[in-house]
């Protein structure tokens, strides 16, 4: 009876051990294993770390299993505590599609999406979140109904177009449904917004042929919004991440899959970004845009969602005014933790039935 006992108290014990690591330890194994980039001597002070998500696609009430919706939001939680603790970034960025029914829901509804949000993605004091709608958060162009845009605004502190400076480094972050180009009051007022920015980032960089000097150190802004510049489609990616085929070589929808080309040659020739940041597609892609006015690169960041991939990505970004590096950091697979814990569980009975053997003899 006493060698019963304690074999199912080892067993327990072992079991336990699985689940712990299974479902919290795994997470900070492998978030150990990647770093904040290092940038080339820029004074030090100025640097900037920040983490960069996209498509995080909480479930709402309308679609989705209920045990999916724990299960997904259960992982995003960890994997996020993880990362937060082991890398403490200065800054967090969500690249849009926080929600996967947000233009669905009633105003009851979406004040509950708000609050799941901020519960799992949970930032320090001292640590600045700054978040870009996605298509899914108010709809499509088309799709927008009245007030979706200020409900989205107002909750998550954000803005069709908002310009923010953080440690020298300016970043535009854009409604990328604004830039549909029609003369609709929502795109009207992103241009004239994107004007103005623009018109003062000219001013800091030469003040000497404006009048009114804005109070800030010139340096190239990084914008960042939810769809990607204009492509044809995904071909040209080739990050181990990038869509599988045939995927890859669907053609894009202008303003449904990525901004128009018109969109696109105004951001860029008016902004001269020197790097940009979207979601969306919820694979990697690496573009070199270049012509005689700009020359920068466009980064696709993969869905931080296992819902959307089995092998969920995030960026780590360290940005001083005048450089940045980048490390695209891996997540667990699910595959990987099922094998994991079936291992686990083998070893765990394995030693558990040679202590039974080891009592006998």
């Amino acid at each position: 009876m006493r060698r019963i006992t304690k074999k199912l108290l080892i067993f327990s014990i072992g079991i336990g051990f699985v689940v712990i690591y299974c479902e919290f330890l795994i997470y900070y194994v492998v978030t150990a294993q990647c770093s904040w980039p290092e940038l080339p001597a820029s004074g030090g002070t100025q640097e900037l770390k920040a983490l960069i998500i996209a498509d995080t696609h909480l479930l709402g009430p309308y679609r989705g299993h209920w045990l999916d919706k724990w299960r997904r939001e259960w992982q995003m939680q960890q994997a996020y505590r993880s990362i937060m603790t082991l890398h403490r970034p200065e800054a967090v960025f969500v690249l849009g599609d926080l929600f996967d029914e947000g233009e669905w829901t009633n105003d009851i509804q979406f004040q509950d999406y708000v609050q799941r949000f901020y519960k799992l993605f949970q930032v320090d004091d001292g640590v600045t979140m700054q978040v870009v709608v996605g298509n899914h958060d108010i709809g499509f162009h088309s799709k927008i109904w009245p007030g979706s845009v200020e409900r989205f605004n107002k909750a998550l502190n954000s803005s069709s177009v908002k310009f923010v400076t953080i440690k020298g480094n300016h970043f535009i972050l854009l409604n990328s449904m604004a830039m549909h180009g029609d003369s609709c009051r929502l795109c009207r007022e992103a241009m004239f917004s994107l004007n103005r920015i623009a018109k003062s980032l000219e001013c800091s960089k030469n003040p000497s042929e404006c009048t009114e000097i804005p109070n800030f150190t010139y340096s190239q802004p990084i914008l960042m919004q939810h769809f990607p510049l204009y492509r044809i489609s995904d071909a040209q990616c080739t990050e181990p991440d990038a869509p599988p085929l045939p995927l890859r070589n669907k053609k894009f929808r202008n303003r449904i899959d990525s901004l128009s080309q018109e969109a696109t040659d105004y951001l860029t020739r008016t902004l001269k970004p020197r790097a940009v940041f979207g979601g969306h597609t919820h694979h990697g892609c690496l573009v070199h845009h270049k012509d005689k006015d700009v020359d920068f690169y466009e980064y696709s960041v993969p869905s931080f969602s296992w819902r959307n991939r089995p092998d969920p990505k995030y960026m780590l970004v360290t940005i001083s005014p005048n450089s940045y590096a980048i490390n695209k950091c891996g997540l667990p697979k699910e595959a990987t933790i099922a094998v994991t814990a079936v291992i686990l569980v083998f070893a765990v009975s394995y030693y558990t039935f040679k202590i039974r053997l080891l009592g006998r003899s």
